[in-house]
């Protein structure tokens, strides 16, 4: 029953995350066209990137969230997931940092209320809301099962490659 529920509770996260980040892209367009680089190639560049990978997320997060409520384990599937939104966030947020410029460097405004993902629809689009959903992107890559052990994941799991050679313990005298 406590498995159910759990996995009730990640289909719920898996459907209600690429709605967020869509939200969120939303919000960086927004700032993009505030800022007039729009036009600007490298930035055209990277936010179209981001556009890709919503909706690749989008299509991933539906995958697991129906494997779950059809009473599956959500598999190493879940490691791609987890794998692709803390990378995406990740260089989302640092074209956030590179459109705010020197902005970032001294935040005004209120910071973001959520410390773990994305952050909340209409929020405003201030340095200190960015520069702390910055920060928090940096770490959830880390936090989020290290996006090192989610490669692994991958490449044993799904890829199917051999698993990475461990170092052997010292022998003792």
């Amino acid at each position: 029953m406590a498995t159910t529920l759990l996995n009730f509770g990640r289909a719920k996260t898996y459907v209600l995350m690429p709605i967020k980040l869509r939200d969120e892209l939303d919000r960086l367009t927004d700032l993009i066209v505030s800022r007039g680089l729009q036009d600007d190639p490298d930035i055209r560049q990277r936010l179209a990137w981001c556009h890709v990978q919503v909706e690749q997320l989008h299509c991933q997060n539906l995958r697991l969230a129906t494997r779950l409520t059809d009473g599956h384990e959500p598999g190493p599937q879940a490691a791609v997931v987890e794998l692709l939104t803390s990378e995406y966030h990740r260089k989302a947020t640092e074209l956030a940092m590179d459109v705010l410029g020197l902005d970032a460097l001294t935040p005004t405004g209120d910071p973001s209320p959520n410390w773990y993902c994305t952050d909340d629809a209409g929020a405003p689009n201030t340095s200190a809301s960015w520069t702390s959903v910055y920060l928090n992107a940096r770490a959830a890559t880390i936090y989020g099962a290290s996006s090192q052990i989610q490669r692994g994941i991958v490449g044993e799991m799904l890829l199917g490659l051999p698993k990475e050679p461990r170092p052997r313990p010292a022998a003792v005298p």
